[in-house]
């Protein structure tokens, strides 16, 4: 730490304490997330080795800019990034900005560049939700917060169903997937595009998963064979977990305010079956960024 004067504490996270620094030989201001060690027995805590490892992979506009690492006495791993301004969880809850359609598809452009970014070097984010969207100063949206990434594409590789925040898991998750791919984030990105046009959250279960997928059926219908083959081999349902059938509910009647385009787009990702979701590159292909209003120029955003 001798290289950085710590300014002040920006947060407290799942795996460690956020502090905003200067780097005394540039100037330049950094944020410095600290993971200790779980045990410091083990070692150098895993999650860090993970991030650093992936987040070396990236050279990219909306992807957070890991600028150094290096370890501390204690056995914690620092990791230094480019410090941001704001998120986009605080964008959505400070009602005296006003978030216009066109800034709405502005932050969903930035969202889908970094996520297929992702998908293109086969890495799972697994944790897409708003307060992982962050904004530097002049606009720029970086996505942030790959603890919980992991590559994926090797046919049968197992992955842990525990993953992503309950508000934005997919329903394969939630029934115990353990073998899922890109659609489960392109799931979460469609309950974040759905958060910006209600300003709150879209499926916000009550703490458990039952409760969660309760959220989800409500809105979709009921899965069954024909809506979501291979439904029934899910874990919790092959086990006997069932619904009383339940009908969609018209994604008009959620989002009156939202243009039609964007309705078509939200349809398009919120899908029970993850083989018929869009992928990050269908969904900036969609017309909904090619119709007017043109997006927002991330100059012209108001971050508050």
């Amino acid at each position: 730490m001798e290289n950085y004067k710590v300014i002040k504490a920006l947060g407290q996270g799942t795996w460690g304490v956020v502090h905003m620094a200067e780097q005394k030989s540039t100037g330049r201001i950094v944020a410095i997330k600290k993971i200790k060690s779980t045990r410091p027995e083990e070692g150098i805590n895993f999650t860090a080795v993970r991030e650093i490892k992936l987040l070396r992979e990236f050279k990219h506009e909306n992807i957070i800019e890991l600028v150094e690492c290096f370890t501390t006495s204690d056995l914690a791993v620092n990791l230094v990034y480019e410090c941001a301004h704001t998120d986009l969880e605080k964008i959505i809850n400070n009602r005296e900005i006003k978030l216009s359609m066109a800034d709405i598809k502005q932050h969903m452009w930035s969202l889908l560049r970094a996520v297929e970014a992702c998908h293109n070097r086969f890495i799972l984010h697994r944790d897409l939700k708003p307060d992982n969207c962050l904004f530097l100063k002049d606009g720029t949206m970086k996505l942030a917060d790959f603890g919980l990434a992991r590559m994926y594409g090797t046919p049968k590789t197992r992955l842990s169903p525990e993953a992503i925040t309950l508000w934005y898991k997919p329903c394969e998750m939630l029934l115990g997937a353990t073998e899922y791919s890109a659609a489960a984030d392109m799931w979460s990105v469609g309950c974040i595009f759905a958060e910006l046009l209600l300003r709150r959250p879209f499926l916000k279960g009550h703490e458990t998963d039952l409760s969660q997928l309760d959220e989800i059926f409500t809105m979709t219908g009921t899965p069954t064979e024909n809506n979501w083959p291979g439904f029934s081999t899910l874990p919790l349902v092959s086990r006997g977990l069932t619904w009383d059938p339940i009908p969609p509910t018209p994604f008009d009647d959620v989002f009156p305010a939202a243009p039609k385009d964007a309705i078509s787009l939200l349809r398009s990702i919120i899908i029970l079956d993850p083989n018929e979701r869009f992928t990050a590159a269908q969904s900036l292909n969609h017309p909904y960024f090619m119709n007017d209003p043109p997006p927002t120029p991330k100059s012209g955003l108001n971050l508050g």
